[in-house]
């Protein structure tokens, strides 16, 4: 291949535009005309000043740039920088029709790809000098790319290494590398960091009971809901088998002792279904201080297990401090009495509400109410909630929440859809004639949606058909919460014909980037339409997942992207 020919595989892409900027109009004009005969799909574009280039680089594609250092609104370097600051990383030829090597070598260090001087350029130098710049900068470009593929390979590497592959928590080797950090901040900043040792009771029989797929499946779901118990500062670790450890920096005593009784209790109501039935699972939690004598995992497990093994023979599902200084069991068992007798009467509670919107134009159509118990520890209702299914008096504190959030509906004036929660539980105990009374009388077709999650459904639906055909007649809509993530079932769906499917926030956060998670929810999509079922995605945070959303055609949507409930 000749070396003009080679010129002309590269100049005449399709994507190569080529810049002169060059006052001398008659030259510019016979240098485009010379390089258009020997390239006839090479796009040139001649401008005279450097503010006219920059605004053509701002509105249209260029590739490489001819650049003249007499212009009449810059001179000499004074071009080239301006021109440099206009395009970083478009290269840049002189071509100028001074002879002049200091002023050569300075352009260079200023970054010009070559310095030709007009008397004495000839055809092939010019083409030459387009070809090696333009072949330079897409390695460059090329290799800047792989740099930064390799960057990000090497990053994710390096984050597989410190995350146990299951539960995608910290395994040894993270939990070690955060330890060791937080023992170096011990000694720093004289801080307090404590230690819970969780233990799932008698996991070994959920192995051979059940299988590994079962307990692998509720491994990942003890795991996220151990996350959902730390503060955004804390480190949850699975450390192997059934066991996770949880680091808890700067954290008092009684703080500590909030987040191992949330770990405890949010274990206990676990609920795994598989094919023969549920799974329920219990854990018992050792707390302790991390000690500055203590930097190894192995010495820290050690301490650990010992106390264990000393809880353990006075009972399971419960947990033990190592001094029992740090933390008062009576009073901790007298908090959770006050809270569910607080919550058995009505008391403490309160509801704040979260606007559902229409994607297209992102204007509120309806409100879903949500509850709040007023104490900072057991605030959150997956708090809460876990505390009264405990101490059995979840449907009752349930009906409280039901009539909180409908009063509260009541002070809206403007035109809405309001939306409210239920356990499948309460549909089942309480009698629906008392759950309507809730409502104002009488009820406004159409106003008001119960809503009721599909992760709390156990088992065969067909038990709700009945309850939910009464609140449909009596002027009620149905929602479907929680789908497509964990247990979904899409017989509860068909079975239940809701007016409404709210699409699980963990399928939402994130999406923009993930295929699968894309294709999974266009499948939603499909079925809300056959259904004729309005989509709700929950969990929306960025523009990125609205936009994604968009493009799926999801109706509506709900998420910290418009403020949090309030």
């Amino acid at each position: 291949m000749t070396l003009m020919s080679e010129v002309a595989r590269v100049l005449s892409s399709p994507a190569t535009r080529l810049l002169i900027v060059d006052d001398d109009e008659r030259y510019a004009r016979a240098l485009r005309e010379l390089l258009t005969e020997s390239f006839s799909d090479l796009h040139i574009t001649l401008v005279t000043t450097i503010d006219e280039a920059c605004r053509r680089v701002d509105t249209a594609q260029v590739d490489v740039v001819i650049l003249d250092l007499g212009l009449p609104d810059a001179d000499g370097l004074e071009a080239l920088e301006r021109m440099h600051d206009c395009i970083t990383e478009i290269p840049i030829i002189v071509l100028t029709a001074r002879s002049d090597e200091a002023l050569a070598l300075a352009a260079l260090q200023h970054g010009a790809e070559d310095y030709l001087v007009k008397d004495a350029v000839n055809h092939g130098m010019l083409t030459r000098s387009l070809r090696y710049a333009l072949e330079r900068h897409r390695v460059i470009r090329d290799l800047g790319r792989v740099t930064k593929e390799l960057q990000i390979a090497n990053s994710n590497l390096e984050r597989l290494t410190l995350l146990d592959p299951l539960t995608e928590l910290l395994n040894r080797r993270g939990l070690q590398q955060a330890l060791s950090r937080e023992i170096k901040r011990i000694d720093r900043e004289n801080i307090d960091v404590l230690v819970l040792l969780v233990d799932i009771d008698d996991f070994k029989r959920v192995n051979d009971s059940f299988g590994h797929a079962v307990g692998d499946i509720a491994l990942q779901e003890i795991a996220h809901r151990l996350q959902n118990c730390v503060r955004a500062v804390d480190y949850a670790c699975r450390i192997g088998g059934d066991e996770f450890l949880l680091l808890l920096p700067n954290a008092d005593r009684d703080e500590a002792s909030r987040i191992a009784e949330r770990a405890r209790v949010s274990i206990a109501t676990t609920i795994i279904q598989h094919s023969t039935g549920t799974l329920r699972m219990t854990a018992s939690v050792a707390a302790m201080l991390l000690r500055r004598d203590t930097p190894s995992i192995d010495e820290l497990l050690t301490r650990a297990h010992q106390l264990l093994q000393r809880s353990k023979r006075t009972g399971k599902n419960r947990v033990v401090y190592e001094d029992e200084e740090f933390e008062d069991t009576e009073r901790r068992n007298n908090a959770q009495a006050d809270l569910c007798t607080n919550l058995a009467q009505g008391k403490f509670l309160r509801t704040v509400k979260q606007p559902i919107l229409r994607i297209a134009d992102e204007v509120p159509v309806a409100y879903e109410f949500l509850s709040r118990y007023s104490d900072g520890v057991f605030e959150m209702p997956d708090n809460f909630f876990r505390v009264c299914a405990e101490k059995n008096v979840l449907t009752l504190v349930d009906h409280h929440c039901l009539r909180a959030a409908v009063r509260t509906s009541t002070s809206i004036h403007e035109r809405a859809r309001f939306h409210v929660n239920l356990f499948p539980s309460t549909l089942i105990a309480i009698p629906t004639e008392h759950l309507l009374s809730a409502f104002p009388q009488p009820i406004p077709p159409k106003t008001y949606c119960v809503e009721i999650s599909e992760q709390q459904i156990i088992g065969d639906p067909s038990y709700l058909r009945e309850p939910v055909q009464v609140l449909r007649e009596a002027g009620l809509l149905i929602a479907i919460d929680d789908v497509g993530f964990g247990n979904s079932c899409l017989e509860s769906l068909i079975l239940l014909e809701p007016d409404i499917i709210k699409i699980e926030k963990r399928c939402i956060i994130g999406l923009s980037g993930d295929r699968m998670r894309i294709d999974s929810l266009r499948r939603y999509v499909n079925l809300a339409q056959t259904l004729k079922s309005q989509l709700v995605a929950e969990g929306v945070e960025t523009q990125r997942e609205l936009s994604v959303l968009r493009d799926l055609e999801v109706e509506y949507a709900q998420g910290f992207l418009w403020g949090r409930p309030a």
